[in-house]
């Protein structure tokens, strides 16, 4: 089954088809046309070819935006429903969710989300929600994002101008987010704080703190300490990428499961995942503007594994 399917007929011979879809699809990456070339999405009269084939004067060239049977293995969109109106959708996300494909051809053509053969959010949106798209709703309704193995509250806009007010409202700082986190080492200080710039280093993939970054600023307080980790409250007052992550490594408690800071010894407890959880949101409703706050319970495997701690 397909989620749509565009045709062309090939007017002028010789161009290659990789070429003639990249003049024809612009909004679409070569990246991935390319891919859709070898999952056999695009026929050539009818019959999967390479990408490099030379067409014909006359050649019908049909693409296919292949619709894959993604494995509920975390579960449905109506599962992680909170909280639904005409203008707002409040999601439960689950770990292990991507937010939406790699690279920006999504973003132009939705149904690439699509064709990806992992779930992702954009892709299930598109198909469980197609409304917030045929409203014109710029990214499938995505107004923040979590990392992919982070849990918790998100907001998706359902139409054009709500999308637009509620990125208002995060540009602004007018919307309040606490996490949760299970974090490692002894923490002695009911409060802390942290000031420090977040961003990538010139040629560098990780984001850390350095005055290369954006200016970033976190509140923590600690809701339960045990021997060797804490579970905390983190209340973000910047929303950088990774600030909360940075900003704990800082202090020298990172997050119990970061594969970027999380350094295990022998015999120290190992997460089965990021313990990181967004767990409330508070921000104006963008159709009646009064004050809206919605709350993502904790997980049964990070409540679990923080019981093992203690």
């Amino acid at each position: 089954m397909t989620s749509g399917r565009e045709d062309f007929v090939v007017e002028y011979p010789g161009q290659r088809l990789d070429q003639f879809l990249a003049d024809r699809l612009p909004h679409l990456s070569r990246s991935h046309l390319k891919k859709l070339i070898g999952q056999g999405a695009v026929l050539v009269s009818g019959r999967p070819v390479a990408a490099d084939r030379r067409l014909r004067a006359g050649d019908a060239v049909a693409v296919e935006y292949p619709r894959p049977e993604w494995t509920p293995a975390l579960g449905t969109l109506a599962d992680w429903v909170l909280h639904e109106d005409g203008k707002l959708l409040v999601l439960d996300k689950p770990a292990g969710l991507l937010m939406h494909p790699l690279g920006t051809s999504w973003l132009a053509a939705p149904e690439a989300a699509l064709s990806e053969p992992e779930p992702n959010l954009a892709g299930i949106l598109l198909r469980e929600r197609p409304g917030i798209v045929a409203a014109g709703t710029p990214r499938c309704g995505i107004v923040h994002r979590l990392d992919r193995f982070t849990s918790g509250v998100l907001l998706v806009a359902k139409t054009p101008a709500a999308s637009e007010a509620l990125i208002r409202e995060f540009k602004s700082r007018r919307v309040a987010k606490t996490y949760r986190a299970v974090v490692r080492g002894q923490w002695r200080e009911r409060r802390a704080s942290v000031e420090a710039p977040v961003g990538r280093k010139p040629g560098h993939r990780q984001v850390v703190a350095t005055p290369y970054g954006k200016e970033a600023s976190t509140g923590f307080v600690v809701i339960e300490a045990g021997a060797s980790g804490a579970l905390v409250e983190a209340l973000p007052l910047t929303g950088r990428t990774h600030q909360i992550r940075v900003h704990l490594n800082l202090l020298g408690h990172p997050v119990m499961g970061d594969l970027e800071f999380d350094r295990p010894g022998t015999g120290e407890a190992l997460p089965p995942r990021l313990m990181l959880h967004a767990y409330r949101i508070e921000f104006a409703h963008p159709g009646t503007g009064h004050a809206a706050r919605f709350t993502a319970r904790i997980p049964k495997d990070m409540r679990d594994f923080w019981a093992s701690c203690r």
